[in-house]
């Protein structure tokens, strides 16, 4: 958005033209114009860096969510190698425990990735303080899990 003045339409605040100040209806001058072109550069600093740790908060409760979803998604899995592990120990079928344990490990050193993954990219996106820099933030929960 954008103020600025013209002498003959007045003030322009962000595609409006108005020929008194909108606040106090009296007629712009020079003291006017600059107080109000200091006040409004001031608010849409402010508007922006609002606007920016909203959409910070809103890619964070994605990351979130994505990984909740992908860790709720895989546990099938964990439940599967539990249950292959627990027939080997029934069994007493020591090279299929030592196999089901190995699987078993893995599954849950994967997750545990997804889960510094996540980390990294929830801190990478607290650092974050430009548009710039936001837009080129990306996260892909589909890590190998």
């Amino acid at each position: 958005m954008s103020c600025e003045y013209f002498a003959d339409k007045g003030m322009k605040i962000d595609g409006n033209y108005w020929l008194v100040h909108p606040q106090t209806g009296v007629a712009w001058n020079n003291t006017s114009i600059e107080d109000f072109k200091q006040a409004y550069q001031a608010q849409q600093i402010v508007l922006a860096e609002e606007r920016l740790k909203a959409d910070k908060a809103e890619q964070l409760a994605a990351i979130k969510e994505a990984v909740f979803n992908k860790l709720n998604d895989e546990q099938w899995r964990v439940q599967k190698a539990q249950e292959h592990l627990l027939m080997a120990e029934l069994a007493g079928d020591q090279a299929e425990m030592g196999l089901s344990k190995a699987h078993l490990a893995e599954l849950l050193s994967q997750r545990e990735q997804l889960r510094l993954a996540s980390d990294e990219a929830e801190q990478a996106l607290a650092d974050i303080s430009t548009y710039e820099e936001l837009k080129e933030f990306t996260f892909d929960v589909n890590i190998s899990l």
